[in-house]
Formats: structure tokens, sequence, C-alpha cells
């Protein structure tokens, strides 16, 4: 088991709080309360919807995250479940 470890990552106003914890790992971008995690179904999703994401890992999706945040200059919850 991983131990507990969490990054976080301020950019466009947005705090990007990257975690391992006991059953996975997760992603949660704030002020936004977004969640992407791969527990509790198996693969990584994006919440409230439970449909699969590309990416696999903490790392490739947090690096996602970043370039999407980069690239919109904030987050659009649209393009990135699309992306």
């Amino acid at each position: 088991m991983k131990e507990k470890h969490q990054t976080v990552i301020e950019k466009y106003n947005k705090q990007v709080y990257g975690s391992y914890t006991k059953k996975g790992w997760a992603i949660v971008i704030m002020p936004d309360d977004i969640l992407i995690d791969n527990y509790h179904h198996g693969y990584p999703h994006i919440h409230p919807e439970r449909e699969e994401i590309k990416t696999k890992t903490l790392e490739d999706t947090l690096n996602h995250v970043l370039i999407h945040l980069e690239d919109n200059k904030g987050i659009n919850l649209k393009k990135l479940r699309e992306e």
C-alpha cells in the first residue's frame, strides 16, 4: 500500500489537490468542488458522472488537469470531460 501523499498546486485561482488514499488516488479542484478519483468503481472517473476517463494514473491525470487549466485559463468542466 502506498503512503498517503498530497500535492497542492495553485493556478488561475484554483487549488488542485492530488493525493493517494488507502483505496486509490483522488484529485480535487477547488473552489469548484470537482472530484476525479479511481476508487469505488475500480476505474478513473469525474464525479458525479461515472464515465471512465482516458488517463489511468494520478500523475497522468494531474498533468492533464494542469494542462487543461493552462490552455483554458481555468476549468471548463464540459471540455475537461471530453478531453
